[in-house]
């Protein structure tokens, strides 16, 4: 039995004041919704029922988001290691030279107001593109209707980070639509049951030894946490790092293999103090490349031979977006526990909000 002040259900009950835990529980429903949801409403995008319609034979793709708007991407992208034509995610106000008018661009903002985003939208039509837009309302959507281009208009709410499995099928519709991916459909389904059942063991009512997202929480409390990421485990690892920021109101970061073991790998051999008090998490996938999971392991045990406390964490699941998306549950609950054992709510973000009050004023 739990002790009240750990992490049973009063105690989460009385931290979470904001209900993130059951935002982070709905993941599996916000796929197998979201990607019907986009799909019904992308029908017709690439055969003329718009105004204005994006290219109907890609050239490349460029998605532009920024936090938990553009984490979908990254994971989507992740997903589907066959995709035809260069793609990448845009973090910031300015569109690469190589957009132009046959490029696919898709931009996500969750609340419809992200400056970048916005900024990326205005640009792409100047370029004669005609980016898909995915949001729940705000200034992006009443832009997309302005302009006659495709619009997934997704339910509102709650927090950008809170609505990952919405954005990021939202995306991947998108680029089945444009016909550069295979039908996910049996994939989606899959994954959303099986994140469903993982939701009673990794949910707060789930105690004890039998909870690995209790159990990973506790061995990471009070230390730095870093996440490493392994070829198309990468993007997981930096949303491990956001949602911690987020969440549990800590810092946290990431890096993947096999890079880190060409430089940061060095950097924990001379502080001991820091190490001593640092936690890395190896996010790994036994059906990715041989060579990245034996890097791992190796790079794990060098960091655990200088002092830094290790996990090494397995993917699961039929297919690369199951196995993706069950990090991302266990991170995301992981997360939200760590905030508990800190006596934080995980909900708000207030150094964010101020921050862009701070920009808004000096923009006015």
């Amino acid at each position: 039995m739990e002790r009240p002040e750990d992490l049973g259900p009063s105690r989460v009950a009385a931290v979470d004041r904001g209900g993130m835990f059951a935002e982070v529980a709905v993941l599996p429903r916000q796929l197998r919704d979201g990607y019907g949801a986009a799909r019904e409403r992308l029908a017709g995008a690439f055969f003329g029922t718009f105004p204005a319609i994006p290219p109907a034979e890609p050239e490349g793709v460029a998605v532009c988001g920024m936090g938990g708007s553009a984490i979908g991407a990254d994971l989507v992208l992740a997903c589907l290691p066959g995709l035809s034509v260069p793609a990448a995610v845009v973090r910031g106000y300015v569109l690469p030279a190589w957009v132009g008018p046959e490029t696919l661009v898709i931009v996500v903002s969750y609340s419809g107001e992200t400056e970048e985003a916005l900024a990326c939208a205005a640009q792409a039509r100047s370029r004669a593109c005609a980016p898909v837009c995915v949001a729940s309302g705000g200034r992006l959507a009443a832009y997309a209707e302005a302009e006659g281009l495709p619009l997934v208009r997704v339910p509102g709410g709650g927090q950008p980070r809170a609505a990952v499995g919405l954005l990021s099928m939202a995306v991947l519709a998108t680029l089945e639509a444009a016909g550069l991916c295979h039908e996910h459909a049996g994939d989606v389904a899959a994954a959303a049951a099986q994140l469903e059942q993982d939701n009673a063991t990794l949910g707060p009512d789930n105690g004890g030894d039998g909870n690995p997202a209790k159990a990973l929480a506790r061995r990471l409390e009070k230390r730095l946490v870093v996440a490493y990421g392994a070829g198309h485990t990468s993007p997981v690892a930096r949303r491990w790092k956001g949602q911690i920021n987020e969440n549990a109101k800590a810092p946290a970061f990431f890096n993947e293999l096999p890079e880190l073991d060409h430089n940061e790998l060095v950097g924990w051999t001379s502080l001991p103090h820091v190490t001593s008090s640092t936690a890395a998490v190896f996010l790994l996938d036994d059906s990715g490349d041989e060579r990245l999971s034996r890097r791992a392991e190796l790079t794990a045990r060098d960091y655990g031979a200088l002092g830094v406390s290790t996990e090494l964490v397995a993917a699961r699941g039929a297919s690369r977006l199951a196995r993706l998306f069950s990090l991302v549950q266990l991170g995301d609950y992981v997360s939200c526990y760590l905030a508990v054992l800190y006596g934080v709510d995980p909900t708000p973000v207030d150094a964010i909000q101020a921050l862009k009050a701070s920009l808004a004023g000096d923009a006015g």
